[in-house]
């Protein structure tokens, strides 16, 4: 027998078990059915349907169902299992690891939510450890699980890769149209642009970067600087209503996980046309700026322009050249290449500092892993002055193309971060106050007065903590038509313009740059465009880009819980990032990889939490948990199907609590307390079933 339930025996051979839809009746009036994935069903056998009088009402055209497929002589039949969707009304689908308990197999789902194994009605050829595709059915507290689908042995990047993408119905591949319409774009005229291709602007990315969409160039002026940002003029092959456009509009952005891209435009364009490649001439849409010693921009202008890259830079690689060891690229363009970056730089901190940003700084996480998908490498993301570079001149270009946009009569998409909501700032004064620490009143809340906290919290090593806590008092930004202006950068005025290959919202300024400033060569927004459909537009790109985040998000938890998964009994420096009734959220101090001590794991007592919710405190023992307090935490669980970690506290940590507890106890008390432990016992399973609730939340946060 196969080992895998979907393998076939020769080419000409359907699946054991498959999807199938009614489509119709044969001439004898026998049902007749199609294969849901055609790879199934690659030769287009015709399908009879046996009746099976278990499932009620009878299958109907519309209907979908698992089969098992059986050939005689030359005619397939196909035996129902389980409807999986009635006239176009789905049955809950869901994806997870076979895995066997006590002689039965079940369904361990991949849903960081669930905490529910689902009974299989029966394993087939599958086998334990397979990532599998299944339909529940069966009523809400006793459902079973049918295996829909095989998908092999489940493997970290293969099997999340599915599930991400399912999830959040993210498609990998572009319809035929698109990319047919990518491959046949027009050759960009030289007519009516400007000629920059004597200037070494260079591009500076990531080691594996593939698209490059933005190259940069800095020289020294008697009062200050010229700097030029050149963008891949993607605005050219993408024009309103094509396609190319359709596509990306529905996309919105690029999504980016381990070892995956999912580009928002089709390779022909992200990789090739639209990526300012080393030595190759690209037309590209130009925005050249003076600034001051200070960093002020004193005057700015946009044009479109050829451009050819005199280098494909990395960021480590520029700065070991400014730190003194030069690759052979950068040999030979430091002085008049690097440095003048370097110093244009600095001139650009300095406004960035007088005008008092958040300071933000959330762990980055690098995972490398090889072509079957094995982590080759898993640790915090290194960080150079050479980033802050491109992010400074970047910031720079978007100011300068949201001021320009301004002196028009266009619609403009800002990118707007509007000041964390006052109600919310009321739930850290707790906090705060056994720091010494305050907010000034809310009409005069500036990012830089966070700053200041944030700084003191570093002092009392509480850092990464209450950063947390920082970040998730803000308001996410957003795309809209209706300007705010941007609390975190401490800007009246900001757009994203650098990054139309992996983002809608920039193609649109893009357009409307070329149109307000009258532009050559096509590419303009559309006549007509308005603010109440940017609004909606806005609005759309803002789902797509916390679809984005939200995937990479659950991706990355689960890559974390497979490269932790052999530590399973070791001890980790953490800090909270969170309490709730569930438990203690943690957060390794190295990888950021963050878990839950359960609240039944912790040490008997009474915990009474604080008005902010940012202070737990042992009625009993009087041991205190904080946000940023360090604690030494067990890791006891690594879950890398569903991305979800568990920790307890060190023996260490809770010796402690108990000794602390000892000395206030009376008899009484021991006495109370013995009972507490006893009413703990009853209560378990029910906390254990809350826990995923909390759990929820907190990621919701």
């Amino acid at each position: 027998m196969s080992n895998r339930k979907n393998k076939k025996k020769s080419s000409d051979l359907l699946p054991e078990n498959c999807q199938l839809e009614i489509c119709g009746a044969s001439g004898f009036g026998d049902l007749m059915a199609a294969a849901v994935d055609p790879t199934d069903n690659p030769h287009g056998y015709k399908i009879y349907v046996l009746e099976n009088k278990k499932i009620k009402p009878a299958l109907a055209e519309g209907d979908r169902f698992i089969a098992r497929l059986s050939r005689k002589n030359d005619t397939w039949w196909a035996k129902p299992l389980a409807r999986t969707m009635t006239a176009g009304v789905a049955l809950e689908q869901i994806y997870g690891v076979i895995v066997e308990k006590n002689g039965l197999f079940y369904l361990r789902s991949a849903e960081r939510n669930s905490r529910m194994d689902y009974l299989l009605d029966k394993l087939g050829s599958s086998r334990v450890g397979d990532f599998v595709k299944v339909a529940l059915i069966g009523e809400k507290k006793f459902k079973q699980a049918k295996i829909i689908k095989n998908y092999g042995r489940f493997n970290i990047a293969k099997s999340t890769g599915l599930f991400i993408l399912e999830k959040y119905k993210i498609n990998d591949s572009f319809p035929d149209a698109v990319v047919k319409e990518a491959s046949c774009c027009p050759e960009y005229h030289l007519q009516g642009r400007e000629d920059l291709t004597a200037l070494p602007l260079v591009t500076i990315d990531g080691d594996d970067s593939k698209d490059f969409d933005d190259a940069v160039y800095a020289e020294k002026t008697p009062g200050g600087f010229r700097l030029i940002v050149a963008i891949a003029d993607v605005a050219y092959y993408v024009r309103p209503g094509s396609e190319l456009d359709r596509e990306a509009y529905r996309r919105g952005n690029s999504v980016y996980l381990p070892g995956m891209v999912i580009p928002m435009l089709p390779e022909a364009l992200s990789n090739d046309l639209c990526s300012l490649r080393p030595k190759e001439k690209r037309p590209c849409l130009a925005c050249l700026m003076d600034i001051d010693n200070d960093g002020n921009i004193c005057r700015f202008d946009f044009k479109r322009a050829v451009m050819k890259s005199a280098a494909r830079l990395t960021y480590r690689e520029v700065q070991r050249a400014f730190e003194g060891t030069h690759s052979l690229q950068t040999m030979g363009l430091f002085k008049t290449v690097i440095q003048p970056l370097y110093e244009a730089y600095f001139a650009l901190s300095k406004a960035r500092k007088k005008r008092g940003t958040l300071e933000l700084d959330p762990t980055e996480i690098s995972i490398k892993v090889d072509n079957d998908g094995h982590i080759l490498s898993l640790g915090p993301a290194e960080h150079f002055a050479s980033h802050e570079i491109i992010e400074e001149f970047m910031i720079a270009a978007n100011v300068s193309a949201a001021k320009r946009l301004e002196q028009t009569e266009l619609p403009i998409m800002f990118r707007i971060h509007e000041k964390p909501l006052e109600e919310k700032l009321k739930d850290i004064e707790p906090l705060l106050h056994g720091l010494h620490l305050k907010l000034p009143d809310y009409p005069a809340l500036q990012p830089g007065h966070f700053n200041h906290i944030l700084e003191e919290c570093r002092r009392h090593n509480l850092g990464s903590g209450i950063n947390n806590l920082v970040l998730r008092l803000q308001c996410q930004a957003k795309y809209t038509p209706e300007n705010v202006g941007h609390f975190g950068l401490a800007l009246s005025d900001y757009v994203h313009f650098t990054s139309p290959i992996r983002r809608y919202a920039d193609l649109l300024i893009h357009r409307a740059l070329i149109k307000g400033c009258g532009m050559p060569d096509g590419g303009e927004l559309e006549a007509g465009a308005d603010v109440p459909q940017f609004k909606e537009i806005g609005e759309h790109l803002c789902n797509t880009e916390r679809t984005a985040v939200q995937a990479e998000r659950d991706t990355l938890s689960r890559y974390l819980s497979a490269y932790l998964e052999p530590s399973i009994g070791a001890k980790f420096e953490t800090k909270i990032t969170g309490l709730t009734t569930a438990g203690i959220f943690v957060a390794i101090d190295s990888l950021g990889a963050e878990g839950l001590i359960p609240m039944h794991t912790l040490p008997s007592d009474k915990y009474q939490f604080s008005a902010g919710g940012n202070e737990m405190v042992g009625a009993k023992t009087g041991r205190r948990f904080m946000m940023g307090d360090r604690l030494t935490a067990c890791l006891t669980e690594a879950l890398p199907i569903s991305g979800t970690l568990a920790f307890k506290l060190a023996e260490s940590t809770e010796d402690e609590i108990r000794s602390a507890g000892k000395k206030q106890s009376s008899p009484k008390k021991s006495r109370r307390k013995a009972k507490q432990k006893l009413s703990k016992k009853e209560r378990k399973e029910k906390i254990k079933q809350n826990n995923h609730q909390a759990e929820q939340k907190h990621n919701d946060e």
